[in-house]
């Protein structure tokens, strides 16, 4: 029942993020053009999240439905993969070295409200104290280019 939620709190939390200033240090981590790269289209400008415990960016079309975002939580956050029904998604898979309970997966087409939601890819582990997500949806998304995506944003955050 709790698998609902998941794209929904995701919807929800993404378009909340348009409301929101860039000054989030996640937007500070890639410009508009290097995000625009990571889906193959143009994006906006990166706009903080404002949900609360979540150092995020979004970066989207929204008439064309791409975007690109980043969230950063404390660990105690992580999706629970196996409660949440995330090993049934799309081309899940652990991937090794990036962090503790590190996945990629495709997330399911919901429509919620006349909208759709979903159908992207994600990618998520946990680095140190933090759970690191990131979401793609766009011509170039695809799980390869998702765990890409969060290699590079946990080796910025480093910095």
């Amino acid at each position: 029942m709790r698998l609902w939620l998941v794209p929904v709190m995701l919807a929800v939390g993404n378009s909340l993020c348009a409301a929101q200033v860039t000054d989030s240090p996640a937007c500070k981590l890639f410009t508009q053009k290097e995000a625009s790269a990571y889906v193959g289209a143009s994006l906006g400008a990166g706009e903080g999240s404002f949900i609360p415990g979540n150092s995020g960016c979004a970066w989207s079309d929204d008439a064309a439905g791409f975007k690109l975002t980043i969230s950063v939580f404390p660990a105690g956050n992580a999706l629970q993969l196996k409660s949440w029904g995330f090993e049934s998604f799309e081309g899940f898979r652990a991937v090794l070295d990036i962090g503790a309970r590190a996945y990629v997966a495709r997330s399911p087409v919901m429509e919620v409200a006349g909208q759709k939601y979903g159908g992207g890819w994600q990618a998520g582990a946990i680095v140190g104290s933090e759970y690191v997500a990131v979401g793609l949806k766009g011509p170039k998304a695809d799980a390869d280019t998702a765990v890409a995506f969060l290699r590079d944003v946990i080796k910025r955050r480093q910095r």
